[in-house]
């Protein structure tokens, strides 16, 4: 049993992938030639070979191929040609099985009944887009011809075109010299003589093409023109139809008609127009039938739904023809998009992309205004803190604060009692009490300049960036700290580097910094050896880009375990301390644009350090 398995399941798989192979219904092959009158690039044929195709690709009963032939008459139509051409034919297709041929123009059916002894005697043709059926009706003929007719719509067209343009009293008639030239020439005479009584005919038929565009540009107002084909003028030079219309239409004075969707935008006002594509589906559909085994002769000439209404949007805004006149339903080409219309989709992405952007551009102005107002409390807050420990710092050094005023406040003690002595003699010395009066308003300036910097560490305000020269902010903070009873046994060295660049800040709280970091040295050398207890304070020039100032102490150091969160805030090593002041100094430092640092010194003690942008001003003393 295994081994029947083994046979069994591979021919079912292979039975179930081939089953729409076996499932598929074979077409029949069938074979079809389409006989053009014109030469290839004529785009009438190339409409038309459009609609022949579509059909025969979608139908489910042939495997049509389509053979194609183009006797280019217009350029070729003399008698030996057509000698030429019918030798050419069967030569060609001796060894072939054609079944049907499909004619497109009068002049290839006409060609291929006259030739018909010679040349595919017994197959059925089709006439696709012949003007008329009469000499086709003959018995002998219509046994095996049948086809589509075309210009039936004449009447429809020149009605609309004076329902169009009341005011018409001239019609002139454009149509040229080649053999196609004349089978459409007649349609439009046909047509014409309904209006004889009340339209006066220009006739402007087989004129050299020169005298046709003065003419139509000569043309009165209240005149149409109606263009037939010209393939061929009159002084015997060939054109496609699409190129002599245009030249026409281009020069005329007055709407032009046509027959023919093809010449829509080629300068015709339009109308119920004969579709080139429809022509050729129907022939296609004709010829099916015909291969299905229904005879030419029982099948009627067809052609009477291969219409369009369709107009040039372009030709109605010329000649101010209204849209709202247009009969119900008609197609208008070539009209002017609207920047809405044309670019619609790409409006609408614009717009969702600038509502996102606006969207997320609103979101982060939010959020920046968000950021800001913090940021901008954050500071309040951490200047309070700053004021705070600035008042803290000024508290350690009231001392040296009742120190300057002390003396300059003793010596106007003095003055005054000097200056008493001098007036209370018999002969008042009055040099001697200017003296004593000039020296009281002296010691009176030194003093009020004291309280003047005591009150601007004290005094809260907004920082103040000016320029300013470092050496002279460290001489103005000593002049406190010198006589301060927290210096006993205590001396300040300075380096003061000369010539240094100047730099832009707030003098306050430059200040503040270096009072931070002048009693954070002196609290760090409180257990030192007496002749260690000292600070060097020092300026140098940093590669001309900064100015670097420095503390050094001789204490007991940096602890390399909490080196790194030195200036963190709320970070201390005193019993007593914020943990603030180093942060806030930090936080002023890299506000001017600088940096901050520490470092252990290989003698001992530390430095702490920071470093200030010079500005462009001149040198420092």
């Amino acid at each position: 049993m295994k081994q029947i398995y083994k046979f069994i399941l591979p021919a079912l798989l292979i039975l179930l992938l081939f089953q729409p192979m076996y499932g598929a219904e074979l077409k029949e092959a069938k074979r079809v030639l389409v006989l053009y009158s014109e030469d290839k690039d004529h785009p009438a044929h190339g409409l038309t070979d459009q609609g022949i195709r579509e059909v025969f690709r979608s139908n489910k009963l042939f495997d049509v191929q389509i053979y194609t032939e183009y006797l280019d008459a217009s350029r070729f139509g003399d008698p030996s040609h057509v000698g030429t051409m019918t030798d050419f034919l069967r030569r060609k297709y001796s060894g072939i099985e054609i079944n049907v041929v499909i004619t497109v123009y009068p002049y290839a059916v006409q060609f291929l009944l006259d030739e018909r002894r010679t040349l595919f005697p017994e197959v059925p043709i089709i006439a696709c887009e012949i003007t008329d059926a009469e000499n086709l009706e003959s018995p002998q003929v219509r046994r095996f011809v049948t086809g589509t007719i075309l210009g039936d719509n004449i009447t429809a067209i020149i009605d609309e075109a004076l329902r169009l343009k009341p005011e018409t009293k001239r019609i002139a008639l454009i149509a040229g010299t080649a053999p196609n030239d004349a089978f459409s020439e007649p349609i439009f005479r046909e047509g014409l003589k309904r209006y004889a009584e009340r339209i006066e005919l220009i006739d402007l038929t087989k004129l050299p093409m020169e005298e046709t565009l003065s003419r139509v540009r000569s043309l009165l107002p209240g005149s149409l023109v109606f263009y037939s084909t010209i393939f061929r003028d009159g002084a015997g030079k060939s054109f496609q139809p699409r190129e002599s219309l245009s030249l026409i239409a281009r020069a005329a004075q007055a709407p032009v008609f046509g027959l023919y969707d093809s010449y829509l935008g080629f300068g015709i006002v339009g109308g119920r127009l004969v579709s080139f594509k429809e022509q050729g589906k129907e022939a296609a559909a004709l010829a099916l039938r015909v291969m299905a085994g229904e005879s030419p002769a029982s099948i009627p000439f067809g052609g009477e739904q291969a219409y369009v209404n369709a107009y040039d949007w372009r030709e109605l805004k010329r000649w101010g023809i209204s849209e709202k006149a247009l009969p119900p339903g008609s197609i208008v080409e070539f009209k002017s998009l609207s920047l809405w219309q044309e670019h619609r989709n790409v409006i609408l992405g614009g717009l969702f992309f600038i509502i996102m952007e606006t969207l997320l551009v609103s979101g982060l102005l939010v959020n920046l205004r968000k950021r800001k107002k913090a940021e901008i409390e954050s500071r309040r807050r951490q200047d309070e803190l700053a004021h705070v420990t600035r008042v803290a710092a000024m508290g350690e050094l009231t001392s040296s604060i009742a120190h300057e005023l002390n003396q300059p406040l003793a010596a106007i003690r003095n003055y005054a009692n000097a200056a008493q002595r001098f007036l209370s003699q018999g002969e008042p010395d009055l040099v001697k009490t200017r003296e004593a009066l000039d020296g009281i308003v002296r010691d009176d300036r030194r003093a009020a300049e004291v309280i003047t910097r005591v009150r601007g560490l004290l005094k809260k305000e907004e920082p103040r960036y000016r320029s300013m020269h470092m050496n002279n902010v460290i001489q103005e903070i000593l002049a406190f700290i010198r006589s301060d009873s927290i210096l006993e046994g205590l001396s300040i060295e300075t380096e003061l580097a000369p010539g240094l660049p100047a730099v832009r800040g707030d003098r306050v709280q430059l200040q503040q910094v270096l009072v931070n970091l002048m009693l954070n040295g002196i609290d760090a050398m409180n257990k030192a050896k007496p002749d260690l207890r000292k600070l060097v304070i020092k300026t140098e020039n940093d590669d001309n880009r900064s100015v670097k100032v420095s503390v050094r102490d001789f204490g007991s150091g940096i602890d390399e375990a909490h080196r790194d969160k030195l200036f963190e805030p709320f970070y201390t090593t005193k019993p007593t301390g914020m943990g603030m002041g180093l942060a806030i100094s930090a936080r002023i430092i890299h506000a001017h644009g600088g940096s901050m640092g520490a470092e252990n010194n290989p003698d001992g003690g530390a430095t702490f350090y920071f470093t200030l942008p010079t500005t462009t001003e001149n040198k420092g003393p």
